[in-house]
């Protein structure tokens, strides 16, 4: 399972795994809101992964420490234990 996979690493990752002919499911920030704790038990529960790849990630740099500092934490921090929490259940 690859989370993230509209972006840089996420689309190599997805690239790797095709090429070595693995089956996967990926979702970007539009298929799965990792920052919906309920959303994502659901989705790991329904795929049942062996593995969850995490590469999403809140990327605005510039603006993580004023602005964008409430969604960084919600994707980066929360979005990230409600992944670790989902694959450890």
């Amino acid at each position: 399972m690859i989370i993230g996979a509209n972006g840089q690493l996420g689309q190599e990752l997805h690239e790797l795994l095709e090429d070595r002919g693995l089956d996967f499911v990926a979702y970007d920030s539009k298929t799965l809101d990792i920052t919906n704790r309920q959303l994502v038990f659901e989705a790991v529960e329904a795929q049942k992964p062996d593995v969850v790849l995490d590469a999403a990630a809140y990327t605005k740099v510039d603006a993580a420490e004023d602005e964008g500092k409430q969604i960084n934490w919600q994707v980066n921090r929360d979005g990230s234990k409600n992944l670790a929490q989902a694959a450890k259940a």
